[in-house]
């Protein structure tokens, strides 16, 4: 494999971004090309089989702040499964409301949770809990 694993470079404008965001974007928009997140590695279209890891090769994707009572970091789609379940077992209003403004910003901030964890369980779950208190008025059922 001369050449490869070869690093897809974003273009200059993207460069504002922090590294990972920088290769996430430019990975998106390199057709053909594939990633493998273990060896954090770009492939060209020629060696893209290269990317594919294997099961028991994926990369621990731990959470940044949520801790387990040993105090190790939970697994991101564990951690998503919790709080999709803990929104199907409880969800009746809780007599607290939020402002317009506090409810604009919280969705804003679920879209940008959404934005680094694409592809991903906790993006997808940051993604609908975003649209549900746009379309909701604050407070409201």
């Amino acid at each position: 494999m001369a050449g490869c694993p070869v690093q897809s470079e974003p273009p200059a404008i993207e460069a504002w971004r922090n590294d990972a965001d920088a290769r996430t974007w430019a990975r998106e928009h390199a057709p053909g090309w594939t990633s493998d997140p273990v060896r954090q590695t770009d492939y060209c279209p020629g060696h893209a089989a290269s990317s594919v890891a294997s099961a028991e090769q994926a990369a621990p994707r731990p959470t940044a702040a949520v801790r387990d009572s040993r105090g190790n970091p939970l697994n991101r789609d564990e951690y998503t499964e919790r709080l999709r379940e803990t929104l199907r077992a409880d969800d009746r209003p809780s007599g607290r409301t939020l402002t317009v403004a506090q409810a604009t910003v919280a969705a804003r901030l679920l879209d940008e949770l959404a934005g680094v964890y694409r592809g991903e369980q906790l993006g997808a779950l940051a993604r609908e809990l975003s649209t549900l208190l746009d379309e909701r008025p604050p407070g409201g059922r």
